[in-house]
């Protein structure tokens, strides 16, 4: 069997040999640090104890774990600083280590790749029109390009949130390639004028800098789902060489678009920009359902905008942001049934039908249809994620801990998210300790939570830490007085025993089950 490397930014570890490379160029690390470190890459992303550290590196010798402390920090010095400027190795308080840093994996029988597939990222368009009202459209097109390229079987397309977060920034496309794990990088630009539309796109490789194609698009605006077929086919061809054939003949033909009129594409565009944007309220989500519904009204037929209306409809019940909650239900799952009637092979409807199930309690169409998102794009980061929420409110912990660990390798960006659902997995699983690291380290990152908050108290109350609880309810109750245990307990676990042990965690701290 050939030797199992790790690579992450300038560095390609050599498991079998227990050598380290920096560039080419072999780095002095002596042979706790090598174990250590073999220890950390081979589960990237979790956390992996003390415990577990200490037999890896020390195998079964006692020792003092300041010795571990002691060989964490060489290990430290040695690699220095990830290309964002942080420790490739986090430090988890009171349970152990996590290497942060994307890692692409691969086998010594093929040195000229750095993981068995190509990892591509595709940035944000350029908007030439000066007018900033026009980034939904530039935005639109370049994440349809995104998505079509998703699709392609030996492709790993690092997901639109990761990507797209480096809208506007200065950075080179090495150091963007670099932050993300990427190998290539997909730029571009869009100038509208009147019915005509002006693309330019390029395929750069992420670790030399170079050029590998690019190509200018002048046709009119009508035209525009044809562009986005070549510029998806004209990658892949490019690629040819680091994808397997047989793979790229399996991948399906490209959808048209779902609709020829431009004003329909336009309403979807403009009402998916504000279902993505940072900010999410009643306003925002009734907004974005109005614009699907313009989209609709011109093109009934058009299966995306159904989709997004689901999604809108499913928030706006769960968070009782209508009059009628049951109702907003109801039409949310004709709505994803026309999406998934309409355009079998799009894995946003199958994704989309998937939260309106999970908001139904819809147990068996929840795990159909996140199934057949992720059998039409393997390297759908939301369907990998509700699989695993799937697989916690059922008891499987062990398996959502899995698909957890790679949305965040496929989706960085959105790694807050995931880290309150891990959170949730260990504190299901009883790791009480390891699931208070998580949710403190979700908190660090989205601040206003009060969800990650709850389930905190409730870890922290089964550890004993009783004060600390009360505390973290008290900051939750200043964040959202409105909030009560009901909507934990309304939470769709399948096992009793399991929402029990949450529950049982926040009433040992004083916190009435009613509050």
């Amino acid at each position: 069997m050939p030797g199992q490397r790790f690579a992450f930014g300038p560095f390609l570890f050599h498991r079998d040999r227990g050598v380290l490379l920096e560039k080419g160029k072999r780095v002095a690390v002596g042979r706790r640090g090598i174990l250590l470190l073999d220890a950390l890459l081979r589960r990237q992303g979790e956390i992996v104890t003390k415990a577990e550290l200490m037999d890896a590196a020390w195998q079964g010798i006692t020792v003092e774990e300041s010795n571990l402390s002691v060989q964490i920090a060489a290990l430290r010095k040695v690699i220095g600083l990830a290309p964002d400027g942080k420790e490739w190795i986090a430090t988890i308080p009171r349970v152990g280590y996590r290497f942060l840093g994307v890692v692409m994996e691969g086998a010594e029988d093929a040195p000229n790749q750095l993981c068995a597939r190509p990892m591509l990222a595709v940035l944000p368009f350029d908007n030439l029109c000066g007018d900033p009202q026009q980034d939904f459209f530039t935005d639109g097109l370049a994440e349809d390009i995104l998505t079509t390229l998703s699709k392609v079987p030996g492709l790993v397309v690092v997901s639109r949130s990761s990507s797209f977060s480096y809208k506007g920034s200065r950075a080179t496309a090495q150091r963007i390639a670099a932050d993300l794990g990427a190998r290539y990088i997909v730029e571009g630009s869009v100038r509208r004028e009147g019915d005509r539309v002006r693309i330019t796109a390029q395929l750069g490789d992420g670790m030399s800098g170079s050029q590998l194609w690019a190509e200018r698009y002048d046709r009119q605006l009508d035209d525009i789902f044809a562009i986005q077929d070549e510029v998806a086919r004209a990658i892949v061809a490019e690629l040819s060489a680091v994808v397997n054939p047989v793979e790229v003949a399996l991948w399906p033909a490209f959808a048209t678009g779902g609709t020829m009129n431009m004003e329909s594409y336009q309403c979807f565009l403009r009402g998916r920009a504000m279902q993505r944007g940072a900010t999410q309220n009643a306003a925002v989500v009734r907004r974005a359902a109005d614009l699907f519904r313009e989209a609709l009204a011109l093109d009934p037929n058009y299966a995306a905008p159904h989709a997004g209306l689901g999604m809108a409809l499913a928030h706006i019940y769960f968070n009782r942001w209508s009059d009628d909650p049951e109702g907003s239900l109801d039409e949310a799952q004709r709505s994803v049934d026309e999406a998934v009637a309409r355009d079998p092979l799009d894995p946003f409807a199958h994704g989309a039908a998937a939260v309106v199930a999970m908001y139904a309690k819809d147990f068996g169409r929840w795990a159909f249809e996140v199934d057949q998102a992720l059998m039409l794009n393997p390297n759908f980061a939301p369907a990998l994620s509700l699989r695993a929420i799937l697989n916690i409110y059922g008891g499987s912990t062990r398996a959502a801990i899995h698909d957890l660990q790679r949305a965040r390798r496929l989706d960085p960006c959105f790694s807050h998210t995931y880290l309150h659902h891990l959170g949730v997995a260990h504190l299901v699983a009883g790791d009480y300790e390891a699931a208070v690291a998580l949710f403190g380290e979700r908190i660090l990152l989205a601040p206003e939570t009060d969800i990650s908050r709850a389930f905190l108290c409730a870890a922290l109350g089964n550890l004993g830490h009783l004060e600390e609880a009360r505390q973290v309810w008290d900051e939750l109750m200043n964040i959202n007085p409105a909030y009560s245990v009901d909507r934990i307990t309304a939470l769709p676990f399948r096992n009793s025993c399991d929402v029990a042990r949450i529950t049982k965690g926040i009433s040992r701290a004083g916190i009435s089950p009613t509050a």
